[in-house]
């Protein structure tokens, strides 16, 4: 059956049974994913999916339903479902199906230029990244990995409103992770991009960013335990962010799941902190025009100059918090309730090169990596304790690599402690962001 009459009957039926509101959320996706190794490819696979989610209203509770499937049958079992999951709903919580706002602001998330790719070519193109990796330095034993990947998606929400938004996006991806072997160690290091044609794939470039990254391990050591004047780098910036950035969602804040609560207004941050949810920057990997609920979405400041501005809202949550959607209720499935989630989510760049910031350290630690952020960070208390890679800061320059030492703070301190952030602001296949930042007194544990 056809997306539009389907939609008719299952309104219809919805009428039929009592909903006095209902809503469609539709996903259509495709992605291919090609993975090499010895020069031959691995792994290929090219998968669809589609689905569509059921909201309506009835007795002032709204209930949830979904199917793969457009049939009679699936009609019948949509507004069944939900009317029987809505009954059953005993929390006092007010929902919404939304009618929409007056304009959308116009968002480039597909790129023509990644229609009908074809398949062989991305093929070659993996391969050459393995090959170049190989022809760069004669000591890569192995890959971690190598790979390219394509998706596109058309998503949509109609309902009973008068609300019928559609919106479609694309991505070109692709990796590669040098192995190299000194003696008896092995150092790794990753090479990728993402890209908006097949022409932004540079295999030789792309090989060198992951043998770089491996060569500039090898003869890492571990330093005396200490307080240190510290450069955390955009990558590894963007990893600790990425996991304490549940804290700014006001859902987590309602349920007593973040130390951010009814804190908008006070200083939580050092006054060179500007975070940003964008979902309109330019080449964002979650640039949309409007969230899953069809609210339009908005740049805004979380937080301005160290100053906590708003936490991220949907609809329900900006009900129960007196105020305003943000546009951030997302789903993250076609099957799953409306959540919050952010779009574009990054540190404002600030006015020193990261030349710079290594020249006002003079000696101290620079943080290239992560490892353990799943086991130790605390997303709530903001603690976490965590093995680092990176290297020692001598004379204001990279003196030797630094491995097997411990860092541990607290994520909210952290932000507190920021005394200078850098202008090299970077989306490491993400759409979160971050510049590198300098920190005084950060506690390292090493030998």
């Amino acid at each position: 059956m056809e997306l539009k009459e389907f939609i008719d009957k299952l309104f219809e039926e919805a009428k039929n049974n009592g909903f006095n509101e209902y809503e469609v959320y539709y996903v259509d996706r495709e992605s291919l994913s090609i993975n090499v190794y010895k020069e031959e490819v691995e792994k290929y696979s090219l998968t669809t999916s589609y689905g569509l989610s059921f909201r309506g209203k009835i007795n002032g509770k709204i209930g949830y339903s979904y199917t793969e499937i457009l049939d009679e049958d699936a009609i019948k079992m949509l507004v069944k479902n939900s009317k029987e999951s809505a009954l059953t709903i005993e929390n006092e919580d007010i929902q919404f199906i939304y009618e929409g706002d007056k304009e959308y602001v116009e968002v480039s998330s597909y790129y023509e230029a990644l229609e009908n790719l074809p398949a062989d070519k991305l093929i070659d193109l993996a391969l050459s990244m393995e090959k170049e990796s190989k022809a760069l330095d004669n000591r890569v034993a192995s890959f971690g990995g190598c790979g390219i990947g394509y998706s596109k998606s058309i998503y949509g929400i109609i309902n009973s409103k008068g609300l019928n938004l559609k919106n479609k996006s694309n991505l070109l991806s692709a990796y590669v992770v040098p192995i190299i072997k000194e003696g008896e160690n092995m150092h790794d290091g990753m090479g990728y991009v993402t890209a908006k044609s097949l022409e932004d794939v540079n295999p030789k470039k792309i090989a060198e960013d992951g043998i770089n990254e491996a060569v500039s391990r090898i003869g890492g050591k571990s330093i005396p335990s200490g307080k240190y004047k510290t450069i955390i780098n955009n990558e590894a910036m963007v990893s600790l962010l990425s996991t304490f950035a549940g804290v700014f969602s006001g859902d987590a804040a309602q349920k007593g799941l973040s130390l951010l609560k009814g804190k908008e207004g006070e200083i939580i941050a050092s006054n060179k902190v500007t975070l940003l949810d964008d979902p309109h920057l330019v080449d964002g990997l979650s640039s949309v025009p409007f969230d899953d609920e069809g609210v339009a979405t908005k740049k805004k400041d979380i937080i301005h100059e160290g100053k906590l501005m708003t936490l991220l809202h949907n609809l329900k949550t900006a009900h129960k918090g007196n105020t305003k959607s943000t546009g951030n209720g997302f789903k993250s499935s076609y099957a799953s309730p409306v959540g919050v989630s952010p779009t574009n989510f990054y540190i404002k760049k600030g006015s020193k090169s990261f030349d710079e910031l290594l020249e006002e350290v003079g000696e101290g630690v620079l943080i290239t990596e992560f490892a353990g952020l799943h086991s130790g960070a605390n997303s709530i208390t903001g603690d976490f304790s965590l093995a680092a890679k990176g290297f020692y800061i001598k004379d204001g320059k990279k003196d030797f690599p630094v491995e097997q030492i411990t860092v541990a703070s607290n994520f909210f301190d952290l932000l507190k402690n920021v005394v200078e952030v850098g202008t090299d602001l970077k989306f490491p296949m993400s759409s979160v962001g971050s510049p590198s930042i300098r920190v005084e007194g950060l506690s390292i544990a090493g030998k």
